[in-house]
């Protein structure tokens, strides 16, 4: 880490000159705030805001920034003197499908790690999809939306398996398309350990099928065959490749070179995103190191988080978060990946993410701490870092969180 990477994360540089925004409601009533939060250091990396200040939520939504607001017109304040305030954590990949295959409960690990955002990354099949609703996401307190998994090879041998795949298209397809306010596109596994010698067949009815319903592929590479070139070619501007810091053969990295793989960097040039999810098998330090000391910072940072993996080594999206400052990258490269950049992906609700009046009520309350902490990768690869992401507060939509909910 850089001298003014180090000094960013300590917060000693100075902030940027943007000018906190004021309330849009000048001119009207000046009611109470639900939640009036005093004395943070105000980060919004949508539009690279540094600030100290005061931020205001009322009916749900960021409704005042400023540098000192009454606090009497706050219902509830919360005192944030020595934290940074920065917009709700967005997990791009979690399994929170609780009570189907590894899913976990999200709202109790939403509350204590700042991820007022999950996205569940294939956990359900297009027949599930109404359950996903009624179940997961109106029954969590924290926000829920997920990718639909194209649906998995059948079992029986008397089953052509690339037909089996094809024929779930159109009903994939349209449960999506009917639920585009939390199906975000469609997920797929790709590797040979996940779907044997028919991987880029699947991978190809996958394609079609989010070419002809206008979906997102979100794709998740491990073993290959198929080779990355074969992968990165069938993937489109906006497309996801979850866990790119893998240390498998379907990776970003030539194993033989230590180089990023020519196909990766044209994937990303024609705007393939890349996202980390660490997960039990996903994430290995030296290929992180490798990438980003080429310049290939992740799109995002996800946690892949499922109940094999929530008591270690993954924890929680902090962790996560830590595990990449660890590696070099600066305190708002990494909130911006765990922010606007996943937030863009959840195209149903404009402006999450980011800290504006007008946007989602999402906050949360971090520290960079000092001190000695282990870290362990996929691989049970462990380092000491000086530094680690904690989160003192979860607020979404308005109200805060507790291990309680």
């Amino acid at each position: 880490m850089t001298r003014r990477n180090l000094l960013q994360t300590l917060g000693v540089v100075a902030a940027s000159r943007a000018v906190p925004q004021v309330s849009a409601q000048r001119g009207q009533r000046r009611r109470p705030y639900d939640i009036l939060i005093k004395n943070g250091e105000i980060r919004d990396p949508s539009r690279d805001l540094r600030t100290q200040g005061d931020v205001a939520i009322h009916d749900g939504k960021i409704a005042e920034i400023a540098s000192d607001i009454p606090v009497e017109r706050g219902r509830e304040v919360i005192e944030a003197k020595g934290l940074y305030v920065t917009p709700g954590l967005v997990d791009l990949h979690t399994h929170c499908v609780f009570g189907v295959r590894s899913g976990i409960e999200a709202d109790p690990i939403a509350a204590r790690s700042g991820t007022s955002t999950w996205i569940d990354a294939g956990t359900f099949a297009y027949n599930q999809v109404d359950g996903f609703r009624r179940y997961i996401v109106e029954r969590n307190k924290c926000r829920v939306f997920g990718f639909v998994y194209l649906y998995p090879a059948s079992r029986d041998p008397d089953v052509d398996p690339v037909k089996h795949v094809g024929d779930a298209v159109d009903r994939t397809g349209r449960a999506a398309a009917a639920n585009r306010d939390i199906v975000l596109g469609v997920k797929f596994q790709v590797g040979s350990n996940m779907n044997g010698r028919y991987s880029l067949e699947f991978l190809k009815i996958a394609r079609r099928l989010c070419d002809e319903y206008d979906l997102r592929l979100l794709s998740h590479i491990s073993v290959a065959p198929p080779e990355t070139s074969e992968v990165m070619k069938l993937m489109k501007p906006g497309d996801v490749i979850t866990h790119c810091f893998n240390e498998h053969t379907l990776g970003i990295i030539d194993r033989d070179t230590g180089k990023l793989k020519p196909s990766v960097t044209e994937a990303r040039l024609r705007g393939v995103l890349f996202d980390v999810g660490h997960g039990s098998g996903s994430f290995n330090f030296e290929s992180a190191r490798r990438a980003l000391d080429q310049g290939f910072l992740p799109d995002s940072i996800s946690s892949d988080i499922y109940s094999a993996n929530v008591n270690g080594p993954v924890f929680d999206l902090p962790t996560t978060m830590s595990k990449l400052l660890y590696l070099g990258m600066s305190f708002d490269e990494v909130l911006k990946c765990s922010t606007v950049n996943p937030a863009r992906v959840v195209t149903p609700l404009p402006m999450l993410g980011t800290l504006q009046v007008g946007a989602p009520g999402d906050v949360a309350l971090l520290s960079v701490d000092d001190g000695e902490f282990e870290l362990v990768d996929a691989q049970r690869n462990k380092v000491t870092a000086k530094q680690r992401i904690v989160s003192h507060l979860t607020i979404c939509k308005g109200k805060r969180l507790t291990a309680t909910v």
